[in-house]
């Protein structure tokens, strides 16, 4: 009876301790893919910034980019608000993401269009990149987040 008893309570204890560990695991991931998300963001932001201050300095902002910008700002302050959400409410915190990141990623083709439209692309050609770069880091991260790669 002694080891029955010694089995059922090692299983129920490896199956508890195997559940905390996944449901850390998962945590981690989650963390992990949320940073390369907001890394990517403040990257896109930074590039976008420096595009904008180009196009300033050469007279060329209309509204089309003035919206662009402020669709950056609003997707990027989304994002960083899910963050400070992450620990409380995980599925929030991943909705914001992913409602910021793809405002971040329409705004990002809108702005690239209107620099290609101003004929800007060469003056602005690093801070597309680093906008691109950043794209990618949230792309990357949204891809860790749901597909745990």
């Amino acid at each position: 009876m002694k080891a029955r008893n010694l089995a059922v309570f090692l299983a129920v204890a490896l199956s508890i301790g195997i559940f905390a560990v996944t449901g850390c695991l998962q945590a981690a991931e989650t963390d992990a893919a949320y940073k390369a998300i907001t890394d990517g963001a403040k990257q896109m932001m930074d590039g976008n910034k420096k595009i904008m201050d180009i196009m300033t300095k050469k007279g060329m902002v209309d509204p089309e980019l003035t919206a662009a910008n402020n669709q950056m700002k609003e997707g990027y302050e989304m994002i960083m608000k899910g963050e400070g959400m992450l620990g409380s409410n995980k599925a929030e915190a991943q909705s914001m993401a992913s409602r910021g990141g793809k405002m971040m990623l329409d705004a990002q083709k809108k702005v690239a269009a209107q620099v290609e439209k101003k004929g800007m692309t060469q003056e602005c050609k690093i801070d597309l990149s680093e906008c691109t770069y950043g794209e990618q880091k949230i792309k990357e991260g949204a891809l860790d987040w749901f597909f745990g790669y």
